[in-house]
């Protein structure tokens, strides 16, 4: 099931939940936020994520851990649509959440092997705790559409692609 967000953009969303993991995601205006909390995410190459690379494109966020078995499970759902979607200013960036690297490298190694979808993968020290998966959907101009906690509904996915231009 779907909910609705606030109009709160990407980068600044990212910020937000990265600051505020717990039992349950808080969600602040940007005007509240004074200085941006820097979520610290590492690329599997080992670089930094820079989130103004996906200007002007749909994004969907998924954060997830590799001790989820939801989160593992609904991976495949997400690569499938990402490759239906190939021509069309759409990214999906899968943020691990484990508190070791360790296992998501070893995760992403063998999913590297084995698939030729993959997505934007990127790693968040900080860990988590609550209740994942969790996924943001932003339209083009960065803003949150949609919030999901969970597996996303199958009929979520047409609210997803109508924000595609």
């Amino acid at each position: 099931m779907k909910s609705a967000m606030k109009k709160i953009p990407l980068v600044v969303a990212l910020f937000a939940l990265g600051a505020v993991w717990g039992s349950a995601p808080v969600w602040a205006e940007p005007a509240a936020l004074k200085q941006p909390v820097l979520i610290s995410a590492s690329t599997l190459e080992g670089g930094k994520f820079d989130a103004s690379t996906l200007k002007g494109k749909v994004v969907m966020v998924y954060y997830w851990s590799t001790s989820c078995a939801v989160c593992r499970s609904h991976l495949a759902e997400l690569r499938t649509n990402l490759a239906g979607w190939k021509n069309k200013p759409f990214a999906l960036v899968t943020v691990n959440v484990d508190a070791d690297a360790a296992q998501w490298r070893a995760y992403e190694y063998i999913a590297g092997q084995t698939q030729t979808v993959r997505p934007i993968s990127v790693w968040e020290s900080k860990g988590a705790s609550g209740k994942l998966p969790i996924t943001l959907v932003t339209d083009t101009a960065g803003i949150v559409k949609y919030r999901y906690e969970g597996r996303i509904a199958p009929e979520s996915w047409d609210s997803v692609a109508e924000l595609l231009p």
